[in-house]
Order: structure tokens, then C-alpha cells, then sequence
């Protein structure tokens, strides 16, 4: 079920903007992955933005896609998608009972919940899988739904430009971006780009 479904996921760069999912099945997805979404002593050291259809923000993060010389122009998912996902950092400050307890009671190092130390390479390599783990969960629960999903990795982290866009809401550092919508028929094309051969990236020994 899980492949059958997930296998449908397509890097959408053009959505219908005429076609809007219900606020609705975008908070019960998020639900539901909140609740799914693995996370190392329950800590869950992100956070998620949700922006829900303000063509005004999309702009802002459409031209924050466009790299240092404003022509890259393949990021149109960011500007015609009605629900984008910002993910960032969080510095945990609602650690449970027990782990504040293992924290003061025997030092143990938690470094989402250290302001020295949550944006630390170690850390932010810990937090970048669960932004992996939970954006594959929700993306298989919105196209279980027919919704169609995309992902970006090019932005200016440029806080200052972020709030000259609209975008100064947002208070840490951003890992990725995700769209969610339904793509439109007449602007959609396959991607030319192919994966390797699977022997080049799975090695049995």
C-alpha cells in the first residue's frame, strides 16, 4: 500500500491554482503524522509553518528560491501551491518529565534542547532525518488523498531577506520546503531527470 501510493509522488512545479484542497485534509494529515512521525525521545526538534494559500508569502519564498542572481526559475511550486511547509529548527523547551529528569539526574546531552548546541552540526543532522522521516509521512497521507506534493531545497537563508519578503515569522533556520496542492493537467511535464542504476546505490556485502 505504501509503495503503490507513495510511487505516484511526482516533483510537481506547477499546481491549479483554481483547485484548492480543504484547510481541512491539510490539518488532519498533519495530525495524523504528528502522531506517526518518529522522533528520538519524543522530542521532536522542528518546527513546521504552515502557509495556507497567501499568493503574498508564496511570492516571498518564490524569490528566496531564485539563487544569488535572480534566474533560476524551476522553483514555480513555491509560487503556485496553495499550502507550503516551512521546515526549521527548534530548540526544545517542553522536553517531557522524564527526559528533563535523565538531563538533571545523570547528564544526559541533549543538544535540541541546549541553545548552545541545537543548530550544531551533530544536532542538525539528527533534526534533517526527522524532517525527512515526517515530510514522507505526510506526503504519502496527501496523496492518499489525491494531493499532490513537492519538495525544495534552494533558498537564500538570508534571515534578513526572509523578513523583507513577509517571512519574518519564521525564527530559525530552514531545512526544506514542501508544497502541497493539485498539480495542473496542462502545465505538468516528467522531469528529465533519471535515477542510477540500483546496483550503483544498494551494495550487498
Amino acid at each position: 500500500m505504501f509503495f503503490a501510493e507513495y510511487s505516484r509522488r511526482k516533483q510537481v512545479r506547477w499546481y491549479d491554482t483554481n483547485r484548492i484542497p480543504d484547510l481541512s485534509l491539510i490539518q488532519n494529515a498533519l495530525e495524523q503524522t504528528y502522531e506517526a512521525a518518529a522522533s528520538k525521545q519524543n522530542l521532536i526538534p522542528y518546527k513546521v509553518y504552515v502557509i495556507a494559500n497567501n499568493t503574498e508569502l508564496n511570492q516571498g519564498l518564490y524569490d528566496l528560491s531564485k539563487g544569488g542572481t535572480g534566474t533560476v526559475t524551476a522553483n514555480t511550486n513555491l509560487l503556485t501551491a496553495p499550502y507550503q511547509f516551512i521546515y526549521t529548527a527548534r530548540l526544545v523547551t517542553d522536553a517531557c518529565e522524564k527526559v528533563q529528569s535523565d538531563m538533571n539526574d545523570y547528564g544526559h546531552i541533549q543538544p535540541p534542547c541546549d541553545p548552545e548546541m541545537y543548530k550544531n552540526p551533530t544536532a542538525t543532522q539528527g533534526v534533517c532525518i526527522e524532517v525527512g522521516i515526517h515530510a514522507t509521512i505526510l506526503s504519502k497521507i496527501l496523496i492518499e488523498q489525491g494531493i499532490d506534493v513537492s519538495y525544495t531545497r534552494c533558498f537564500d537563508s538570508d534571515k534578513d531577506k526572509w523578513s523583507d519578503r513577509g517571512l519574518g515569522f519564521v525564527e530559525d533556520d530552514v531545512y526544506l520546503l514542501m508544497s502541497a496542492g493539485y498539480a495542473d493537467p496542462d502545465k505538468y511535464c516528467e522531469a528529465p531527470e533519471t535515477k542510477p542504476p540500483f546496483e550503483n546505490v544498494i551494495k550487498y556485502y
